[in-house]
């Protein structure tokens, strides 16, 4: 049998990803541990940006001539939770970026179900070389920020 995979669509600027809450993220009770979400909009991320010039794999494989290998790490997040989440239910991850800095990124993060708020956060999130130090985007992951960047502006979204 072949597994389906789960898959989110960028729409507007905004990335949009299904999460399905199972009982490992909850606490005893059922409810949603609340350190599981950093890990919910960690996924939300990668999913974001997989497969295209921004993915951490690519940055990971550039060659030190192109500035490279390179990683992320988050350097700050700010969550503000509003609604309980609980084990079955299927919420909806989102992300969009806010500014493209010559070494970070500003993002925004959300989570709902069935339309209604559950948690959001603001990250920033840096790229580095293998010495830890800050490192400038390659320009072909920078054109990526950009243009998710661009699309949400342009659709009124990057408020």
């Amino acid at each position: 049998m072949i597994g389906i995979i789960a898959q989110g669509e960028w729409k507007d600027g905004i990335f949009h990803f299904p999460i399905r809450v199972y009982y490992e993220d909850t606490d005893v009770g059922g409810m949603v541990y609340h350190g599981r979400y950093v890990s919910f909009f960690e996924r939300v991320r990668t999913e974001s940006i997989r497969d295209s010039a921004a993915d951490v794999n690519h940055l990971f494989d550039l060659p030190e001539e192109e500035g490279g290998p390179l990683t992320y790490v988050v350097s700050s997040i700010n969550i503000k939770y509003l609604r309980q989440a609980k084990v079955g239910d299927v919420l909806l991850g989102h992300s969009m970026v806010k500014q493209v800095r010559a070494a970070a990124i500003e993002v925004k993060q959300w989570i709902t179900r069935d339309g209604a708020m559950v948690a959001q956060a603001d990250l920033v999130i840096a790229v580095i070389g293998l010495d830890g130090k800050p490192k400038r985007w390659p320009n072909s992951a920078r054109i990526c920020w950009q243009k998710w960047m661009d699309d949400a502006r342009d659709a009124g979204k990057n408020t």
